[in-house]
């Protein structure tokens, strides 16, 4: 009895922390190809989170996956905006420093 009482107590704490991990997981390329031309700037954020980093000169996101980088391009005429909508989404191999 006392058993069964632990395996339901184990499989109820399981099922209640599953959704969780769930949450926690890390945007796949599949996703990043996935972004549509028009998509505002605010939906990327809240499904990607914050970029890694920011194009210098022009208005877009970097993010890293895998061993690559996803280049998210905005139209500029909304620049800074979180309603801008995407122009272009490029993904591309990432360089690594040389090393020794």
């Amino acid at each position: 009895m006392k058993h069964r009482i632990t395996a339901v107590l184990f499989l109820a704490v399981f099922l209640c922390l599953m959704p969780l991990t769930a949450c926690g997981t890390e945007p796949t390329l599949a996703d990043y190809k996935a972004i549509e031309a028009g998509t505002p700037r605010s939906e990327i954020l809240e499904k990607f989170g914050e970029p890694h980093s920011f194009l210098s000169g022009l208005f877009g996101d970097i993010y890293r996956c895998e061993d690559k980088l996803v280049i998210i391009y905005y139209d500029s005429d909304a620049y800074g905006s979180e309603d801008a909508p995407v122009l272009e989404v490029h993904i591309t191999d990432r360089q690594l420093p040389a090393g020794p």
